[in-house]
């Protein structure tokens, strides 16, 4: 049996939301968002870990360049100077940083797979971050990278 380990890879982008329920009244939402109902943006850190055996030959949980290549496809090139709120992923959610986390999650679980998929880490400012994790099935590997 291999040892396993996590690799945790950063990336950025900058994106521009506002907090806004379609359903509410302007009144309830600056209740409940207040200043946060204005369109502003962020920029992003967002740190995907993986997880998996070391691999006896290349010593890696995953080859690192496949790895940013998907983020970049998947996320970055898809978020980066992007108005969240018109993004299909938001429709019927607020992008707040909880909800921004679970789209990166929904977005990359499908190609890296549920099972090597660790955490995803959005932070937006060096303040405030939000993981979402995902703990592993059982069963074989799943996502486009186990099938490389």
């Amino acid at each position: 049996m291999s040892p396993h380990a996590s690799s945790t890879r950063r990336f950025g982008f900058a994106a521009g939301h506002r907090y806004w329920v379609e359903a509410w009244t302007p009144a309830e939402n600056g209740r409940v968002f207040g200043r946060l109902t204005v369109p502003h943006g962020h920029n992003y850190t967002l740190d995907v870990t993986v997880r998996g055996p070391i691999d006896p030959q290349t010593g890696m949980v995953i080859d690192l360049a496949e790895l940013k290549r998907i983020v970049a496809e998947t996320v970055v090139e898809r978020f980066d100077h992007a108005d969240l709120n018109a993004d299909p992923l938001f429709r019927g959610r607020v992008p707040t940083t909880e909800n921004v986390a679970v789209a990166v999650w929904e977005l990359l679980a499908p190609k890296l797979g549920a099972d090597r998929l660790a955490r995803v880490r959005v932070w937006e400012d060096p303040t405030l971050y939000v993981d979402v994790r995902g703990e592993p099935p059982g069963g074989e590997p799943s996502g486009e990278m186990a099938r490389k």
